[in-house]
């Protein structure tokens, strides 16, 4: 008798576990915080742009907030205002490590507003505290930082100076060719010509070394224009010819383009031209559109305003197909988004069916064995445990009952989630999430009325074609009038659907139920019905 108890407690324990609804949103900030520790920006973004933050409570939310910050910048006064908040908040509460990631936001979004006397600013309160942790790898990050800000700033003299101390720290680092050709980019700004070339030729020859071939090509357009600033045009050109053999094949159309500029500068425009062409017809559309452009200029120079006119009429359209050929992805990805979301759903509760399933087998298992052992039991404790066995037994359907009552909920939920994502309800107030704003009239088109119909047949079992079959007196329009109960449209919405005040919405709902059998509708209100038919 033990060992039935102890198994009966175990299945019922597995069995609660197993149905547990969880908090869909605290579980979604929990994925991407865990993406977020491991630098997965594009994971995190999933979950983030999931996650309604009212459903948060108030610690989630500043967690919420302070990842969403850290992956990306934001431009818009609530955001900054949200950022200064949450690090004024970690101050107080002298949590440095995320203090420090919103301090990275703020640099960032004064950065990108061109606020540099603000970023500045934030960088140092950055600086010092790596430098009273006396955390190494952050005083460095802290020199490439403002080494971009004073570029971004125009103030080279500065950026070169914390490059070379970044450069002086690091003096065997395995990345110490980026520091090189990163002022090397600066000096070209400064025409240091000669300082120019000995850093590039010191990149290089790391990279060969490292047999990092891919960098060494990076390196030709620096090359270039370091040549072509000095009118060394026939050295620029044999650079970007010895180059070839660092060359991948996706580089092809950028080679040719480095060959066209170069060309050009000399003067010699048939054969920037040739270039221009061979990198027209490239598939890369953006070098492609560029290369038009010059053709286009060039043009405009023969006297030639017909094809220069052209020309930018291709560049143009390519840049156009880019745009659609973005604008369809994001659609695309927003849609299969959402639909693998449904189909992640619906596998979620299939698995809680199985789950419940197998374990009713397991509980009807050890209910057979309990009974096995039972059957050596004194008469009058056999009928007792029988009786309690029973009972237990009924509690445990009605759960499953309830269980499947909160599964079938959770399938309308989505159902009706998916309803509201339709282009068609976005025309309606309450079935739009975004703005919700009331409005006097709602014009729905015949189209509209049809994919309405449409749409509750696939996602209510042909609901229109049983409502028809089921009550003939119904005309077409009453059949629409019952699909926006179906889905719950409120009254005011309903009355500016059909142009009408709220009581002819009542008394079109009277006319509608008078047409139903009182067998049918057996003293239900006609929303009630229409929810339960």
């Amino acid at each position: 008798m033990k060992t039935h108890y102890i198994l009966f407690a175990i299945v019922y324990a597995l069995l609660l576990t197993a149905c547990t609804p969880t908090h869909r949103d605290s579980e979604w900030l929990k994925q991407a915080e865990e993406h977020f520790d491991a630098g997965r920006t594009d994971s995190i973004l999933t979950y983030l742009y999931k996650i309604n933050e009212n459903r948060l409570s108030e610690e989630e939310q500043r967690t919420f907030f302070r990842m969403k910050f850290a992956t990306f910048i934001q431009t818009d006064p609530e955001g900054y205002k949200q950022m200064k908040e949450l690090a004024d908040y970690y101050q107080q509460q002298k949590d440095t490590a995320h203090l420090q990631t919103m301090r990275k936001s703020l640099y960032r979004d004064y950065n990108f507003r061109e606020k540099y006397v603000q970023a500045d600013s934030v960088l140092n309160e950055i600086q010092r505290t790596y430098i009273h942790r006396k955390d190494t790898n952050g005083i460095l990050w802290s020199y490439s930082m403002k080494a971009h800000l004073h570029e971004s700033g125009g103030r080279i003299d500065s950026a070169l100076y914390y490059i070379d101390k970044r450069m002086e720290a690091e003096k065997n680092h395995p990345k110490r060719k980026y520091r090189l050709y990163q002022k090397a980019q600066l000096l070209l700004k400064t025409q240091a010509y000669a300082e120019v070339e000995a850093l590039l030729d010191s990149a290089k020859a790391i990279a060969l070394e490292e047999k990092d071939e891919e960098f060494v090509y990076h390196l030709t357009p620096y090359y270039q224009q370091l040549y072509t600033g000095q009118r060394q045009y026939a050295k620029a050109l044999q650079t970007i010819q010895d180059s070839r053999k660092y060359m991948m094949r996706k580089d092809a159309a950028s080679h040719n383009l480095y060959k066209a500029q170069t060309f050009e500068l000399m003067h010699r425009e048939d054969s920037a031209r040739h270039y221009y062409d061979v990198v027209a017809k490239s598939e890369n559309l953006f070098l492609a559109s560029e290369a038009i452009y010059h053709l286009s200029r060039l043009a405009e120079a023969d006297d030639d305003p017909e094809k220069a006119y052209l020309h930018h009429q291709d560049a143009t359209g390519y840049i156009d197909q880019v745009y659609r050929a973005y604008q369809s992805q994001a659609k695309n990805n927003a849609f299969n988004e959402l639909k693998w979301q449904s189909e992640i759903d619906n596998l979620k509760i299939s698995r809680q069916r199985y789950i419940i399933t197998a374990l009713s087998l397991v509980l009807a298992l050890s209910l057979l064995i309990a009974s096995g052992i039972i059957l050596f039991q004194r008469k009058k404790r056999k009928e007792m445990e029988i009786r309690q066995i029973m009972v237990e037994k009924e509690n445990q359907l009605l759960r499953q009952a309830e269980e499947l009552s909160q599964f079938r909920e959770k399938a309308n939920t989505l159902r009706e989630e998916l309803i509201r994502r339709m282009e068609v309800f976005q025309k309606v107030p309450c079935m739009n999430e975004v703005t919700g704003e009331a409005t006097s009239t709602i014009s729905l088109s015949k189209e509209d009325w049809k994919e309405i119909m449409t749409m509750m047949d696939n996602q209510y079992d042909h609901f229109t074609l049983r409502l028809k079959k089921a009550v003939p007196a119904l005309t077409t329009g009453d059949i629409q009038f019952c699909c926006l109960l179906k889905i719950n449209i409120n009254m005011q919405d309903l009355a500016n659907i059909y142009h009408i005040n709220k009581e002819s919405v009542s008394r079109k709902k009277q006319r509608v139920k008078a047409k139903i059998s009182n067998e049918l509708i057996q003293g239900y209100t006609l929303d009630e019905f229409i929810q339960r038919f």
